[in-house]
């Protein structure tokens, strides 16, 4: 006989875990050197608490982040970005305070989308749930939904580079989360049309990101997406408020969020390739499984601390801009130190 949880017994709980969530995020931030990695208790009870409120995370990151100074606001000019037109910054602000999301007017070049392109189709990538080793992605004949390439592979790129250190997104992510950011993730993956079984494996059911305390994640479509390619699909809103049937931690069906009154919220954010796009991820969102063809994807995200999941420290060969952008952001930059230091 399975055990049925209380809701109202669940929500006293998530109280105390808000508590020690609050106070672990205050002791990795006020460490000496920051923590290789964060508690497995610690990041279970984060999770937990957050599900009181999409804005709980915010929250307790300001009341529990200890701000390291002036150097961890310092940012490279965001003029030297070369992917974000700077008048659109505080369009981009405004976007993501409202809608939980801003699609970018610029698009990144057809050179750096070709480069990209280009780059996936020969570089090794992990095949999601099949136990295989690396492989290059095999494009014409996929088997499994999604082939990822991790972030050491990725830094490989140049334009990788670029995307993932870039000035004119963290300051997006500064102002919008309103404390100094760390970029902490670099995501770079194929969608495919096969295994669509495997929804929930391959984020295509509705899910708030709860990997860390408060953060800000950039997409940019590196193929065409319409809603037959895999869009990115987010609920307008629920960055801010989630109906209380919805706020546990875990994958939701179309017609559960249906259900729930948010329909008409419901929002495919289609592009061209090279269209960029800054989003909430606290808030409901899903990639929509492709029916015609496969999608592929470059992602970063900013957070206001490296508190929460387990975070990689990746071994790459920097570019000289990046070299230069560490110099100048050292703080934002700071998981890639021994690449560009050593």
């Amino acid at each position: 006989m399975g055990i049925t949880s209380n809701p109202a017994v669940e929500n006293v709980l998530n109280v105390g875990r808000m508590a020690k969530t609050a106070a672990a995020a205050n002791g990795f931030s006020r460490a000496k050197q920051t923590p290789s990695k964060t508690e497995g208790q610690s990041q279970f009870n984060m999770r937990q608490a957050m599900s009181l409120d999409p804005r709980i995370g915010k929250f307790l990151s300001k009341v529990s982040i200890r701000t390291h100074g002036s150097l961890a606001w310092q940012l490279s000019p965001a003029s030297s970005s070369n992917f974000i037109d700077p008048l659109e910054i505080d369009s981009a602000v405004a976007g993501i305070v409202r809608d939980g999301f801003y699609v970018f007017n610029q698009r990144a070049s057809a050179e750096q989308v070709t480069n990209l392109v280009n780059f996936a189709e020969r570089i090794p990538s992990e095949a999601r749930g099949a136990g295989t080793p690396l492989e290059i992605y095999p494009r014409s004949n996929p088997q499994v939904g999604r082939y990822d390439i991790h972030e050491t592979q990725a830094l490989q790129s140049p334009e990788v580079q670029d995307f993932a250190t870039d000035p004119a997104m963290a300051l997006i992510a500064q102002r919008y989360l309103g404390q100094p950011v760390i970029m902490d993730e670099v995501a770079f993956w194929w969608t495919t049309n096969k295994k669509a079984e495997d929804a929930d494996l391959n984020a295509q059911l509705f899910h708030q990101d709860r990997d860390r305390l408060s953060f800000l994640k950039f997409f940019m479509y590196l193929t065409d997406v319409e809603s037959e390619t895999g869009p990115h699909v987010y609920v307008r809103g629920s960055h801010k408020k989630i109906p209380r049937a919805l706020r546990a931690d875990g994958r939701l069906t179309d017609a559960a969020v249906q259900s729930a009154g948010l329909g008409n919220n419901i929002t495919e954010l289609h592009g061209l390739a090279g269209t960029i796009m800054a989003v909430d991820t606290i808030g409901l969102h899903k990639g929509k499984t492709p029916v015609t063809t496969d999608r592929l994807a470059l992602e970063n995200e900013f957070a206001t601390s490296l508190f929460g999941m387990d975070y990689e420290t990746p071994t790459f060969d920097p570019t000289n801009l990046v070299r230069k952008r560490y110099s100048e952001m050292p703080w934002v930059l700071q998981r890639y130190r021994d690449s560009v230091v050593h």
